[in-house]
């Protein structure tokens, strides 16, 4: 994925056949063509739903274009009405542009089935099929979850797991050069490491670990929270025979490569990249040197909260052989004190590298992600007081703002620890978020709690992200208008947007084709990987792409070339994962 710094972006701006075993840049080439968008019916233009179909019980809603008609209508397929309810008064939302629409509001229906959704015009009839069903978004979340296998670096993808997506291995890094920008005392520039293992990061092959380190937090914090749900869950993995969750297992790909990016002085790589964007090459001809470049404040701290945060969490599966979580402990307070003795190091990019820069220079979130990680994780008050000391003002969490995951651990986990007033600060600042997050969602009128400036590169994980903090309010407080709204948001990402895009691929009616992902680029099979969510509109257009609408709901062109709104990314997956587990755990 193109990097950014988010504060520039600010400035600037099935379901397909699956296989049998779920399977789940450079910058854009600008001579390749740019398609436009896939044509759909005049219903389907009119009235946008939810693709994937909707739980019984939750928000059930689709937004309909300016109309002359009041009310709508569902009916069975045996033709029968079930249902009537007004339409909503005729609205606009900026961000979606000054077109006029209304939203017909179901979401007392509770009766599992397929329906079609009925508008009632002057001689004629609009009518977009839905669906209902308990475990509707079932297979959407084990295709995004399974998403981290296919983006696996150094191994073969085989069939019996992989299906036709099966691929030969690339990136082993059994030897990563130490660039000069890396250099230390222990590893010297040009001498060589081992870092096998982890996830490709987005639509590149690099390994990032400020971006690796929030992908693999929600995905532990799924875990966390949801346990029951997720010891169940079998993904169809090489490892999903053996003692621990496949969604445990998924994890220990990523952490146990994470591990090899720290140096004996304590300091963490920011990451292990080519020097240039590689072409649309698979994996195994993608044969440049690789390296390890640069160290950052903010990567030894990701760092260090990732790592606490796992031998934690992970410690009643490790009860019989404890050693690695503890070295991983160990290794998190080593990358700590390394950041407290640098607490200004900014990543610069040097000069001969054009991969993802992952830059920022304000660390006070990192510092308190940290914080609350190790304090939960050692008890010790010198991490609570951190976590005090450089705590932020809570917002949604991204790569670059990681204060709120501190939050959530310490929501779930520091009552026993923490002073009665402390730990009833912080559920009240996540439910006063929530709150701030209804009103968002009441005065858009179109379902999703997204105002125009939200709408930044991976604007989908902004309100996966921000469906994460409403959704923690729900555990703390069982009210149901949290998961309610939650889910207006996953309606929003499966196609109740200006879009018209599910995107998520391979599931909807109107899924991206042609992500801005070299493994689905170069793989010679028609459609992408199965699992992947697209980063979704926002109106930088950084790419220069030929886009459609400058509107920041509906800048979004699924192609290759548009980097800025159709690449994919652990970090965005990994909310969706959180999401959907949290909403079909609870239903």
């Amino acid at each position: 994925m193109l990097k950014f710094h988010q504060k520039t972006l600010l400035s600037g701006l099935i379901c397909c056949a699956v296989t049998s075993a779920l399977v789940g840049c450079k910058t854009a080439d600008k001579t390749s063509p740019v398609l436009k968008a896939q044509g759909i019916k005049k219903s389907e233009q009119t009235i946008q739903v939810n693709q994937l179909g909707y739980f019984i019980n939750g928000e059930k809603g689709a937004i309909v274009s300016r109309t002359q008609e009041t009310s709508f209508r569902l009916r069975n397929l045996q033709g029968d009405f079930v249902f009537e309810g007004p339409l909503s008064e005729p609205k606009s939302w900026s961000a979606r542009g000054p077109e006029k629409f209304q939203f017909a509001n179901f979401s007392s229906f509770s009766e599992p089935g397929i329906y079609n959704l009925t508008i009632m015009g002057a001689g004629s009839e609009l009518s977009r099929q839905i669906k209902i069903d308990e475990q509707i978004n079932q297979q959407a979340h084990n295709a995004a979850l399974k998403y981290f296998y296919f983006n696996r670096a150094g191994m073969a993808l085989t069939a019996p797991y992989a299906g036709k997506f099966q691929r030969q291995e690339g990136h082993s890094d059994l030897n990563v050069i130490v660039h000069p920008s890396a250099a230390s005392t222990s590893q010297p520039a040009f001498s060589t490491i081992s870092s096998p293992k982890g996830w490709y990061d987005a639509g590149d092959y690099g390994k990032y670990t400020v971006n690796a380190s929030i992908a693999t937090y929600t995905l532990l914090a799924a875990y966390a929270d949801y346990p029951d749900y997720y010891d169940n869950l079998s993904l169809t993995i090489p490892e999903s025979n053996n003692q621990l969750p496949d969604i445990v297992d998924e994890l220990m790909w990523n952490l146990e490569w994470l591990h090899t990016m720290q140096n004996e002085e304590g300091a963490v790589y920011h990451k292990l990249t080519t020097l240039q964007w590689p072409g649309k090459d698979m994996p195994a001809e993608d044969t440049a040197d690789r390296y390890v470049i640069g160290f950052s404040t903010s990567a030894a701290l990701d760092y260090a909260a990732t790592l606490a945060a796992a031998s934690r969490i992970l410690r009643p599966l490790f009860a019989d052989n404890p050693q690695q979580l503890e070295q991983w402990l160990t290794s998190a307070q080593k990358a700590w004190d390394w950041a407290s003795a640098h607490p200004d190091y900014v990543y610069q990019q040097p000069a001969d590298v054009s991969s993802g820069e992952y830059g920022d220079d304000d660390f006070a979130d990192e510092f308190a992600w940290a914080g609350a990680e190790l304090f939960l994780a050692t008890k010790e008050q010198k991490y609570w007081r951190a976590f005090q000391q450089y705590n932020k003002q809570l917002k949604e969490p991204d790569w670059s703002n990681v204060a709120a995951l501190g939050y959530f651990s310490l929501a779930r986990e520091g009552k026993p620890f923490l002073a009665s007033k402390d730990f009833h600060t912080l559920q009240s600042e996540l439910i006063d978020y929530a709150d701030a997050a209804i009103k968002i969602y009441e005065n858009t009128g179109y379902g999703v709690t997204m105002n125009s400036d939200d709408f930044v590169w991976g604007s989908n994980a902004v309100v996966l992200n921000k469906s994460i903090m409403l959704l923690n309010a729900f555990r703390i407080t069982g009210d149901e208008k949290y998961r309610q709204v939650a889910q207006g948001n996953l309606n929003f990402v499966f196609g109740r947007n200006p879009t018209g895009y599910s995107f998520l691929t391979g599931f909807g009616e109107k899924s991206p084709k042609n992500p801005h992902h070299r493994i689905s680029a170069g793989d010679k099979i028609d459609e992408p990987v199965p699992g992947m969510l697209a980063g979704g509109p926002q109106p930088g257009q950084q790419d220069k792409c030929d886009y459609e609408s400058n509107f920041a709901a509906a800048s979004y062109l699924d192609d290759w070339c548009s980097y800025a709104s159709n690449e994919v990314a652990i970090n965005w997956n990994a909310p969706l994962v959180y999401v959907l587990g949290s909403l079909l755990a609870s239903e």
